[in-house]
């Protein structure tokens, strides 16, 4: 017979029992339903995640810090606290811009001199404000206005859209470009924009009200930086944070001291005039962390592993940590995966039971079959075949059910992702090895659930089998 005859006569029989039939591709179509929603669902979320980075060019990154155990992760957290490592000093950031592979760094410090965010009557709890090089290496999502350019100095400033939802602004957040906002400071500021005179003559005046008070007990009044926002930032890179120009960074770090002088004469010794000096912290204690730009994400690892090993410090790449996070994605789609196969399993069983009651109720037409010349391999094979049609409608079903799941979620998912002013949309999809995958699993649970019930009717005894009733 030719392979059409096969499958023509396997769908024949199939429709022969509709409703047992029916019930044992309803089972296939249970477990081809779980595979296909559950690993749709992991494997698009890594896919949407995996293409965020590479849109914003983060797998080509390098995170470069004072701490040698560095991970991408702490990026932000590796300041300036190990007193016997390596700096991270201007003339650094040159060496490491000439290495191989290397287009560029953008220098990075973190600021904890400020408590609030203040706009009109409201104050918000500053929990990071951060300057960097605006040279195209960070790269942040601008949901209104612009982001921080190489010709911005001083009083200028971008929010991310969490701290915008807090002022009022969600939804509308270009009615708050331009706005004039407020950095308080903690008490003991003392970079631009303090008075460190003021300060002296304040902390004078105290002590000489209070005997006996120490240090500690003296607050001066806190001081507010004024800035504009020039834009509202996405908070997919970080979460409550502040971005500020370098350069104004270098202000806001310095430590602006008030030195007495004594003239000391025949008479005794006199006090002069305060004078002021200016020590600029992040000259002295080095920046936060690097960030370098490599020519190619594959060149990544090789170019921190240069850097650690020459320079002493702490390098490491983006893409093999954020790698290394995502496979937790491969585990959760294994162990969602073998949920629904097991189902598949359960599926098997069924197809194994109907194929044997087929044969039972067939036994006559076997007989026939083999008396009138059919081989062992022409019946076994159309059993086989049999099971297989199983297999495959159920997975076929299973995988159209899927698809209509597919569609009624993306649009709750887009809704949710919009309200997160994330622009992306439809991001749950049916890749076609998922499609492929569905479709040979089950056809090929099928054919293995039939080779013992088709090895079974193929070795019935003609004579027997045209006996029986």
């Amino acid at each position: 017979m030719r392979f059409g005859d096969y499958i023509a006569i396997a769908f024949r029989n199939i429709r022969r029992q509709k409703l047992r039939s029916a019930l044992t591709i309803f089972a296939v179509v249970i477990g081809a339903t779980s595979i296909t929603i559950m690993l749709a669902a992991v494997f698009s979320l890594k896919g949407f995640m995996t293409k965020q980075f590479e849109a914003n060019g983060t797998f080509q990154q390098v995170a470069v810090s004072q701490r040698t155990d560095i991970t991408w992760n702490d990026q932000n957290n590796g300041g300036p606290t190990c007193t016997d490592c390596t700096k991270l000093t201007d003339d650094l950031a040159t060496k490491i811009a000439a290495v191989q592979h290397v287009t560029g760094v953008s220098r990075q410090a973190q600021i904890g001199a400020f408590q609030a965010l203040a706009y009109g009557a409201q104050k918000l709890r500053t929990q990071q404000v951060v300057a960097y090089d605006a040279n195209g290496i960070i790269k942040n999502t601008v949901l209104a206005g612009r982001d921080i350019s190489t010709s911005d100095t001083t009083g200028v400033l971008t929010i991310s859209s969490d701290y915008a939802d807090k002022l009022g602004f969600k939804g509308n957040y270009q009615a708050l470009v331009g706005k004039q906002v407020g950095l308080t400071t903690q008490n003991f500021y003392s970079g631009v924009g303090s008075d460190p005179l003021k300060h002296f003559q304040e902390q004078q005046a105290f002590f000489s009200s209070h005997p006996g008070a120490d240090g500690r007990d003296f607050m001066p009044t806190p001081v507010t930086l004024t800035g504009k926002i020039v834009g509202v930032v996405d908070t997919s890179r970080d979460s409550y944070v502040i971005r500020v120009p370098l350069d104004w960074a270098h202000g806001m770090l310095e430590n602006q001291n008030v030195q007495m002088n004594q003239i000391c004469g025949r008479n005794g010794c006199q006090q002069g005039t305060p004078t002021v000096t200016v020590e600029d912290e992040l000259a002295k204690q080095g920046y936060q962390s690097f960030i370098v730009k490599v020519d190619q994400s594959s060149n990544a690892a090789a170019v921190a592993k240069v850097i650690r090993s020459t320079y002493k410090v702490g390098a490491a790449d983006a893409q093999t940590e954020i790698k290394s996070q995502l496979a937790v994605f491969n585990i959760l789609g294994l162990v969602l995966g073998g949920i629904g196969g097991i189902a598949l399993v359960v599926a098997a069983v069924g197809v194994v039971n109907t194929m044997i009651m087929s044969i039972l109720e067939r036994t006559r037409e076997i007989g026939v079959m083999r008396a009138v010349g059919a081989r062992r391999s022409t019946v076994s094979l159309l059993f086989t075949i049999e099971a297989a049609w199983l297999g495959f409608w159920g997975g076929l079903i299973g995988l159209g059910i899927g698809y209509g799941a597919v569609l009624v979620a993306n649009p709750f998912i887009n809704k949710q992702l919009a309200s997160n002013n994330i622009a992306s949309s439809n991001i749950i999809t049916l890749p076609l090895w998922l499609i492929l995958g569905v479709i040979g699993l089950t056809t090929l649970i099928g054919i293995l659930a039939g080779l013992y019930p088709a090895r079974r009717a193929a070795h019935l005894d003609p004579v027997e089998a045209l006996h029986y009733e």
